[in-house]
């Protein structure tokens, strides 16, 4: 995936960008450090704001279901949560194909760090969340 940013970074200092992350759910989440996306930015950027589409029905008749984006040093490190969202297993709550916003602190990211996508383990039969946009700017 290239957006030729690098080339002009003058011209996108300020300037908001999205990319989606087409998150693919496993059928079961066993733990609660299971991650299940993740992209290296490759660049110094601040991520400012998140945004998750519920596609189907949440399964689970006894959990809510919890997105949550982190950053980290690799894929499989330690990692610091920066955003969340809390799901409703209810479909009124949150329409299907309809963007909520996730509680976002902005935070910078180095060429070198990862954002990650996590789940809680509640989720295990969900398989609600496909895709989430990221909001981001050069730093």
């Amino acid at each position: 995936m290239s957006d030729f940013s690098s080339l002009c970074p003058l011209f996108n200092t300020g300037v908001y960008s999205e990319l989606t992350l087409p998150v693919r759910i496993p059928t079961s989440v066993t733990s609660a450090t299971t991650r299940v996306g993740g992209i290296l930015f490759g660049r110094s950027v601040i991520v400012t704001h998140a945004y998750v589409a519920k596609k189907t029905a949440n399964t689970s008749t006894t959990a809510s279901l919890t997105v949550k984006l982190y950053r980290a040093a690799s894929f499989a490190a330690a990692n610091t949560a920066f955003a969340s969202l809390k799901i409703s297993k209810t479909v009124t709550t949150y329409p299907l194909d309809r963007f909520s916003a996730m509680t976002v602190t902005a935070k910078t990211f180095s060429a070198t760090q990862w954002l990650i996508v996590r789940y809680t383990k509640a989720t295990a039969t969900a398989r609600a969340i496909h895709p989430i946009v990221i909001r981001y700017k050069e730093k």
